[in-house]
């Protein structure tokens, strides 16, 4: 994955003002190739607080992005020729890595929702980042993989 500096600084910024809350987001890249960060709102601890048998986990181990603001930023930039380049989260308090809810969140049918897009983890422990990974979807083994992570200067 190949990334902006100033983009992973973006997110960097987000993941440690909304600890020790896990923060979201995506990456869209339109038809021309240009990337732009859309932070979006962990809406975790909502659904935990109205439904804590169907959602158990608060947003310091879990996110959720709203459906209706994921729309309202994928739907334009699909129809325009663009879509979604990452999806990003951040871990409290933990090294970065691809969880099995990360996995579950990311797959329909065991099929990938963005099979193009790179899912970035950044690690934020005692609310400084401390690593970033990225992981892709492998057709062949048929599961998010590590890959390289890219930063552009």
């Amino acid at each position: 994955m190949r990334i902006d500096e100033r983009d992973l600084k973006t997110i960097n910024e987000q993941a440690v003002a909304e600890y020790p809350a896990e923060c979201c987001g995506l990456i869209i890249a339109d038809a021309a190739g240009s990337h732009a960060v859309h932070r979006c709102e962990n809406i975790q601890d909502r659904l935990h607080r109205e439904d804590p048998v169907k959602f158990p986990r608060d947003a310091r181990i879990a996110y959720y992005i709203d459906p209706q603001q994921l729309y309202d930023i994928v739907a334009p930039a699909e129809k325009s020729g663009g879509g979604v380049a990452s999806v990003y989260h951040s871990h409290i308090d933990c090294e970065a890595y691809f969880s099995q809810e990360d996995k579950e969140r990311a797959v329909v049918w065991d099929e990938p929702i963005y099979p193009d897009a790179v899912y970035l983890v950044v690690s934020v422990v005692a609310g400084e980042v401390r690593s970033h990974k990225a992981f892709g979807w492998d057709q062949e083994v048929r599961d998010f993989v590590e890959v390289e992570l890219d930063v552009k200067v």
